[in-house]
Order: structure tokens, then sequence, then C-alpha cells
């Protein structure tokens, strides 16, 4: 498992990962190795890419395939001028053939069920958070690909567009979003339900808003359009850091763990680098 977290700044993109990779079977966690790379610099490009979910497909790492699609260079969008959107694009067909030929039959034959039967919900997962530039442009960007369940065309998600800056956390994120928002989402669900249970009733869509207004006025501010990028690399650290050291003291296997990676791509037109 992982924690994954994107940082889109007015000078570039900053992305952190932890190196914890875990093996795991019916029965549970088998084994966790600390030193696993979950970061990418993809060929020249001004683009990252970062990783959570499965570690592999088949028996080759993820890493593998990226440079396996660095070579084949589809719709040579790695050789020649392009912009991310289009990069993510031909990464999210690149790697849902490779999961659909082959884990699908693997998955089949162990569920004794058809690929289209499982809940999404209930299917294994590969994530890619890439962030970086478009050739010639000066903003930067943050999407995210979920293979399978980005199976259509385009479908691939936007979280940060050119100067809409701040902070994206992917994959097992629940100490940050608790850190920012004060509150556990598990623990606010259930205490709506709760409150509808001895009121006999549910919320309003007035209710609803105000007592979301009421929430942020407790989350924690950071002025993203400001900071600088040392700082940057810093909050990125920071968080991933969290994580780690939850999952290292909480009950339970520390499936998000080893160092965090930390890697950086700015304005100035030099490609993507792995910081640590």
């Amino acid at each position: 498992m992982t924690v994954a977290v994107a940082l889109n700044l007015p000078e570039g993109v900053v992305l952190g990962v932890d190196s914890a990779l875990t093996l795991g079977d019916p029965s549970g966690v088998i084994k966790v190795f600390e030193n696993a790379q979950k970061m990418f610099q993809l060929a020249e490009k001004r683009v990252g890419i970062a990783f959570y979910g499965l570690g592999a497909i088949g028996n080759r790492p993820i890493g593998s395939y990226i440079r396996e699609f660095e070579l084949l260079d589809p719709s040579n969008v790695v050789s020649k001028s392009s912009t991310i959107k289009d990069i993510v694009e031909e990464l999210r067909i690149f790697f849902l053939q490779k999961y659909n030929t082959t884990l699908v039959p693997a998955i089949e034959k162990q569920t004794g069920k058809k690929f289209e039967e499982i809940p999404d919900g209930e299917k294994p997962i590969l994530g890619l958070a890439v962030g970086g530039f478009s050739d010639g442009e000066y903003l930067s960007e943050v999407w995210e690909i979920v293979i399978p369940i980005h199976r259509t065309p385009n479908s691939a998600k936007l979280w940060r567009g050119q100067g809409n800056f701040g902070g994206t956390w992917f994959a097992l994120n629940e100490p940050i979003f608790r850190y920012f928002k004060g509150y556990d989402r598990g623990l606010f669900k259930e205490l709506k339900d709760y409150f509808v249970k001895i009121r006999g009733a549910g919320f309003s869509p007035q209710e609803d808003a105000e007592i979301s207004n009421i929430m942020q006025k407790y989350e924690y501010q950071i002025p993203f359009p400001a900071m600088p990028l040392e700082e940057g690399i810093a909050h990125v650290r920071f968080l991933v850091e969290m994580v780690i050291n939850h999952h290292r003291f909480a009950v339970g296997a520390p499936i998000v763990g080893g160092k965090a990676c930390i890697g950086l791509v700015t304005y100035k037109g030099e490609k993507f680098q792995i910081l640590s």
C-alpha cells in the first residue's frame, strides 16, 4: 500500500511517496519490504509519475512497464512535443491494456467470475499520480489515472489544472485528512447517521450546507499560491512522513513505511528530478 502526495505550486510540482511494498494473500499481509521505488521521471520530459495500489502487473514491477512505455512511445508523446493531457491518456491506454491481458484472466480464474461481474470496489487497482508541465508551458498540472476504473477514453482525472495551486492526497491518506480537516470521515458519517436516527429524519440540503460550513471553519489554511518551492518540498515530506509514522506506531502492519521519496519539476525547463 502507499501514500502519495502531489503539491501544485506556481514554481512547479512536488511529488512524494513512501517506499513500502506490501505483499499479501487472502489471509492478510505476509511481508512488507521498505525500499521499493514508487516514483519515476518520464524519459526527458518535465513529467513525474508516482504510483500506488498494485506494485506489479504479473511478475513485472511498475517501473519496468514505465520503461517499456518510454521505449514504445505510443503516439510519440515521449519523443515529440506533447501536452501532459496527451501523455496521461497514452499512459491510461497502455496500463489498461497490460492490466486486461495480464491480470484479468488471473482474477477471473481466482474468483470464478467474469471480470465485469466483480464490483469496482473489489478489483485490485493501479493508481498513477502524474505531475508536471506540457511542453512549452510555464504552469504545471496534476492528474490521476486509476486502472481499471478509468476504462473509457479521456477518463483520467485532472485534480490540479494550470493555476490551481494546492495539495492532493492519494491512497492511504486518512492521517493527512485528519490533520487538515480535524476529524475522521468515518466518525463524521457515523455521528450524522446517529442524529438522523434519534431525530427520525434526515438532514435537509440547507442543514447539510450549514454543517459543511461549520466544519470548514476549522480546517487548517495554508497559503499555497505564495509558498516557495523549498517550503513545498518540506511540506510534502512532512505529510508523507506523518503517514509513515502513523503506520509505524498504530496497531496493524506498517503498510505505509520505509522512507519518504520526493521528486519535483519546475518552470525552468529541466526534466523531473527525484531528490531523495
